[in-house]
């Protein structure tokens, strides 16, 4: 699992460097404005997904039980996905860390930007 920093978008705006992911999963640290920037070039489409660490149901009269899933997006290739923000209550471990996955994963293929306002 590696680390990847985090970019920050100025007014001036910036020009996102894609980092080539090392394993299926990594992390990023986050402070509730990051998010995720991916570019599909693989040939086939990828699925991201963004674990959750709060697990636990809420009981809600009007809708009953509910539960916070992961959050995941589907990005058909040649497409590009912007995923996020992700409340650090909901997604933040111990750490500070968001904890994602790419399947089916490429190494050297697949590639993201971890950007925050």
């Amino acid at each position: 699992m590696a680390t990847i920093a985090a970019q920050q978008i100025t007014e001036n705006g910036t020009i996102a460097t894609l980092t080539a992911t090392a394993e299926a999963g990594d992390v990023f640290s986050n402070d509730g404005t990051s998010f995720i920037y991916y570019r599909n070039g693989s040939g086939e489409s990828k699925t991201i997904t963004i674990t959750t660490i709060v697990t636990s149901t809420i009981d809600n009269p009007l809708y009953g039980d509910l539960t916070k899933a992961n959050a995941t997006q589907i990005v058909a290739n040649g497409e590009t996905a912007f995923i996020g923000p992700f409340p650090t209550a909901a997604y933040n471990g111990d750490d500070g860390e968001v904890t994602f996955t790419i399947t089916p994963f490429d190494e050297g293929v697949d590639s993201v930007a971890i950007l925050y306002i």
